[in-house]
């Protein structure tokens, strides 16, 4: 909901939904997304793949208010951008990975990218967050840059330590894929990837995953 006659520094926060209703889950009949209580939950969400690699907090906060203000309740986005994530550094100077290895992640990278969770969270908004850009299991497209660094073995780590580390963020929704029709071997990876989540989520906690395929050609719907 659009505020008018408001500045920057007057917007508020938007109401938590997720401390009103409780987490986010898929309705019995399978075509929602709905609170723990059964309250429904709407999706509008913001794009921002580079919001973790491009933009310093103060810029980040910035963002996360201008779509409060605009009536958004999620934002997407990407722990291993896209554009050349994995070799140029973040706002602060920081890799995600130490040698390109996704089981020895960068304790300053990641860091930034629990705050800017947790400020989201402040602010009422959930983030559709992506572990990984496609490019890191398949550069078969022109403009994708990797370079391809997983296997099923780091993905399972992988995916295991980011469990770990949000556990207790209520505001996360998981999508894999990263614009990829992944092939039967990069199915297999995507899937690990997904069992290190919920592994590192630990028992009773069931992650809500969903799965962002290459647009062309139908996208999810062939």
């Amino acid at each position: 909901m659009p505020v008018s006659n408001t500045t920057y520094k007057e917007v508020k926060s938007s109401v938590n939904t997720i401390d009103l209703h409780g987490a986010l889950k898929i309705s019995d009949n399978g075509r929602f997304i709905v609170h723990d209580d059964g309250e429904p939950f709407f999706w509008l969400a913001d794009t921002a793949w580079e919001l973790f690699h491009k933009l310093n907090r103060e810029d980040s906060e910035y963002y996360l208010d201008q779509r409060v203000r605009n009536g958004f309740t999620v934002i997407q986005a990407v722990v291993l951008a896209e554009l050349d994530g994995l070799r140029t550094p973040n706002a602060y100077g920081d890799l995600p990975l130490n040698q390109l290895d996704p089981t020895s992640p960068n304790e300053n990278y990641f860091r930034h990218v629990d705050w800017v969770i947790q400020k989201a969270a402040e602010k009422g908004l959930c983030i559709a967050l992506l572990p990984t850009w496609g490019d890191k299991l398949n550069r078969k497209y022109d403009w994708a840059q990797g370079p391809e660094i997983f296997d099923t073995q780091n993905a399972f780590q992988y995916g295991r330590y980011l469990g770990q580390r949000y556990e207790k963020e209520k505001n996360l929704i998981w999508i894999l894929g990263g614009d990829r029709d992944p092939a039967e071997r990069e199915i297999a990876i995507w899937r690990r990837l997904a069992t290190g989540i919920g592994e590192g989520l630990g028992k009773g906690i069931k992650p809500l995953i969903s799965f962002h395929p290459q647009p062309f050609d139908g996208g999810s719907s062939s």
